[in-house]
């Protein structure tokens, strides 16, 4: 047993450290989270999530409470430099995790939902106002030194792993040189976000972009009160040039004035394409920022952060409660790199679309665009490696559906709790497997579930997508990870030996842990 103080550090408490220390918290491991600021940081950043993170959120018992303030979102309308519609990106419906596609949020409320579920468990504590200033490898833990932010009173707390989700200027990530790739945009934007007096008066879709070559502008909602616009500053621009309301005041004129609400915050940011060569280094991690930075156009960078939460969290409790070998952490570089690369290219498209300054190329866009007709609907990448096996559906996200059980109804992860779950068509799922396999599944927490009622896990399949879904990749079961992956897929019974086999080498478990 280590001589840690605790199992995990986690350096920052923005959303990333606050759903990160939830979740392990939630496992029941010791979990201490270090913010270097005092106060609650009260402004908006991110202000989209779509309906992967919506599931994440359910997991944490936080969704419907949030619902009612989150903005559900159907389609992403860009203009092009004549102001006239360029495109419109669609989003399948219904989304496959049960939820609406995409939501736009404000994010002091997201933050304080996920503060108050990781301060409800009893073996989570959150401290504010300590800044990390040295990493040791010590073997079996790292010392983690801290200075007070106000005091400067020096601590050292042992952690048996510690996570870096402290940020784009990762103190974690700098002290490990852990290098990072620059993915090649950088652009300066002016972020201003607004509380509208009346959210109906301001006649714009909820999210829009206009490709107009003078000046590449945002406008987006965040949430069911807030408004965000954002300008591409241009060349010889500074940011002090827009230091007072004044010419904030300008940019906004055409559709906000300031009798219409109350100017919240303007800032300058730097969009940037940048990726962590690595995310674990011994006993180190990172994750969101700290790991990965994305141009905000396809609003997924706090997404891809919440989904290295989630990733690193089940293999985290795998790994502390000896179930798996530290050799499973390998799998989130392989993993949440190429994914992360990938949500940062495409992101990277969109900004090469709406970021083009010459008049003549941007009228050429334009008719390319439109002659070329509705755009695919954008998906997310499923992962291409790590911890998944081979067949077809390993590592695309699952579909969480709506069933009935014994005792309830509801959406899937509701009805079973959550957490590995194996899906079959009908019939036990355990009648096929031998003593090893199933106490295997039991160690893992492995929900079973049968889609024929009377099945001993039986559940009926309310809205048929469950069932659907199995049929239209022709397969009788699938495996279903804590992060919504599929870890694999079986097309018969006799199968499922053989992906209860394959799950035990990608979860790096040895033989002896089920004998």
């Amino acid at each position: 047993m280590s001589a840690a103080d605790v199992d995990v550090a986690i350096v920052g408490y923005g959303p990333v450290g606050q759903a990160l220390a939830a979740l392990l918290g939630g496992a029941g491991h010791r979990v201490a989270v270090y913010e270097r600021f005092e106060e609650v940081y009260t402004l908006p950043r991110a202000v989209h999530l779509d309906h992967e993170i919506m599931r994440l959120l359910q997991s944490l018992g936080l969704a419907d409470e949030l619902a009612d303030d989150f903005l559900p979102l159907r389609d992403y309308h860009w203009y092009g430099a004549d102001g006239e519609p360029l495109m419109t990106l669609d989003v399948p419906v219904p989304a496959p995790s049960g939820w609406e596609p995409d939501y736009l949020f404000h994010q002091p409320d997201l933050e304080a939902a996920l503060d108050r579920r990781a301060r409800r468990e009893p073996s989570v504590t959150v401290e504010r106002g300590w800044t990390a200033d040295g990493l040791e490898d010590c073997g079996d833990h790292i010392a983690l030194s801290l200075r007070g932010t106000s005091s400067g009173d020096p601590r050292v707390v042992r952690a048996r792993w510690v996570v870096g989700a402290d940020g784009a200027n990762s103190f974690v990530r700098e002290a490990r040189g852990i290098g990072r790739r620059d993915l090649g945009f950088r652009e300066r934007w002016i972020v201003v976000d607004v509380e509208p007096h009346d959210m109906a008066a301001v006649d714009l879709p909820p999210a829009c972009q206009w490709c107009d070559p003078t000046r590449p502008t945002t406008h987006i909602q965040s949430g069911t009160r807030h408004r965000r616009w954002e300008f591409m500053l241009l060349a010889g621009e500074r940011a002090e040039d827009f230091a007072d309301d004044r010419g904030i005041w300008e940019l906004l004129s055409p559709w906000f004035r300031p009798q219409d609400g109350v100017l919240t915050r303007h800032a300058v940011y730097e969009f940037r394409s940048v990726l962590a060569e690595r995310m674990r280094d011994g006993r180190v991690l990172l994750v969101g920022d700290a790991a990965h930075l994305t141009p905000p156009f396809l609003g997924q960078g706090l997404c891809s952060g919440l989904r290295d939460a989630v990733n690193v969290a089940w293999k985290l409790d795998l790994v502390l409660r000896g179930v798996s070998s530290d050799a499973l952490l390998d799998t989130i570089d392989a993993e949440r790199g190429p994914q992360n690369e990938a949500i940062i290219a495409i992101a990277i498209g969109l900004g090469r679309v709406l970021c083009e300054l010459d008049a003549d190329a941007a009228a050429e866009r334009d008719a390319t665009v439109r002659a070329a007709g509705p755009p695919p609907a954008i998906e997310m990448p499923p992962l291409s490696g790590g911890a998944i096996g081979s067949d077809p559906l390993a590592g695309r996200l699952a579909l969480q559906g709506r069933v009935a059980g014994a005792t309830s109804e509801g959406l899937l992860d509701d009805v079973t709790g959550g957490g590995f779950t194996l899906i079959v068509a009908e019939g036990d799922p355990d009648a096929a497997l031998g003593e090893v396999d199933s106490e295997l599944l039991d160690a893992l927490g492995v929900h079973r579930v049968s889609l024929g009622p009377a099945a001993r896990c039986g559940v009926r399949d309310v809205d048929g997508r469950l069932g659907s879904w199995l049929a239209a990749h022709a397969v009788h079961a699938v495996l279903v990870r804590p992060d919504f992956y599929v870890f694999g897929s079986v097309s018969a019974p006799d199968d499922l030996p053989a992906l209860v086999g394959d799950l035990r080498t990608h979860l790096s478990i040895a033989a002896k842990e089920t004998s």
